[in-house]
């Protein structure tokens, strides 16, 4: 008979506390248990122990049940932390081809469509995988129920930290996915925006634009962003996905100029009147001139900070004709609307860092003049 395989830690000791979690598990399946109180010590104490080297031996045991209870459960999403962050570590070695095989499509689906964060999140923490590569964001973009998921989370979440992560994982992924190397420098956020929602990294190696194909190019989802973002009734819902689009277009942006500027379905994404029809129509247009209404005192202050953000990124985006001209097309027809707008973008220098303030003075003195 062959010996149990008992896995280790690094230190080649048991792993303590995993029988016990697995019995636990198992009574948690168990009918009328749906309920049941966890026992947060036993997730806590297995999840301290995960190595690298344990964690593939412990995975095909542990994971499914943890899977299965996620799908299952009827506890509250805030009494669930400790299996999301279990199942999260389990799947740390794995890149997101591997993670797929293990579930499928069909489960981030459900996970994206869960009205639980922590199961939501999972999900994201699965999809940003993908961002490891150009070949791994393929394998995303060929699911396309998912990237659809993807984005109807991204912007109709009501929980923070959820927009939060899906809009950095978005950004992640288009970065990666992006076709054109961009001559930028890294920089550190701006002010005070997560440094992952802003940041400008060094690629080497471009992307397949499989997924700006469906994200940017394609019109039904366009037509799902345009939707959530500014719906019959603005609500506070709709703010919050504003918010969140803001967020992320000075990082696209700065990554394609011109896809962000130039749609292929220029009916979506109308101008304001004052607005010359010269400076096009495209997503970038669209989120900076029309969808915010100015007369909401909080999204005018939000959109100030988008402009202000945009600005510092695009400096250091590298410099071209088309890039130049289409940041000062949408900056000076904004500013000669908003005198507030204006007088914010000729004072951010004064709040930038002291070996930024003189060239980001001389740019947005270049872009207003």
């Amino acid at each position: 008979m062959s010996e149990r395989v008992v896995p280790q830690n690094s230190d080649g000791a048991p792993v303590t506390g995993l029988a016990e979690l697995l019995s636990h598990l198992t009574e948690l399946h168990e009918p009328g248990n749906e309920s049941a109180p966890l026992n947060n010590k036993l997730f806590d104490d297995v999840e301290l122990q995960l190595t690298p080297s344990n964690i593939p031996i412990i995975q095909p045991t542990l994971l499914p049940p943890l899977m299965s209870l996620l799908k299952t459960t009827t506890q509250d999403p805030t009494s669930l932390s400790v299996v999301f962050s279990l199942t999260t570590k389990l799947l740390s070695p794995f890149s997101f081809t591997q993670c797929l095989s293990l579930g499928g499509a069909e489960s981030l689906v459900s996970a994206l469509q869960s009205p639980l964060p922590g199961a939501n999140l999972l999900a994201l923490n699965i999809i940003q995988k993908a961002a490891s590569s150009p070949a791994e964001v393929d394998s995303l973009a060929s699911l396309p129920e998912v990237v659809e998921e993807l984005l109807r989370i991204w912007l109709s979440s009501p929980d923070a930290d959820v927009g939060g992560r899906s809009t950095r994982v978005l950004g992640s992924l288009l970065e990666t996915d992006c076709d054109i190397i961009p001559d930028t420098t890294m920089s550190n956020g701006v002010n005070g925006a997560s440094p992952a929602e802003t940041q400008l990294i060094k690629r080497r190696i471009p992307g397949h634009a499989s997924l700006w194909r469906l994200v940017i190019w394609d019109r039904h989802y366009l037509e799902l962003i345009v939707s959530l973002c500014r719906p019959a009734i603005i609500n506070r819902q709709a703010t919050f996905a504003q918010d969140r689009l803001l967020r992320l277009i000075p990082r696209l942006t700065a990554l394609h100029p011109r896809a962000m500027a130039i749609s292929p379905f220029p009916d979506l994404f109308p101008l304001p009147e004052y607005a010359d029809e010269s400076i096009g129509h495209g997503l970038l247009q669209w989120a900076a001139l029309s969808m915010v209404d100015t007369s909401d005192v909080l999204m005018h202050q939000t959109l100030i900070v988008f402009y202000e953000s945009f600005v510092s990124i695009m400096r250091i985006a590298g410099e071209s004709a088309d890039k130049d001209a289409i940041v000062r097309n949408v900056v000076k027809a904004a500013t000669s609307q908003d005198q507030e707008l204006k007088q914010a973008l000729r004072t951010l220098p004064d709040r930038t860092i002291q070996e930024e303030a003189e060239p980001l003075a001389r740019y947005i003195s270049r872009i207003l003049d």
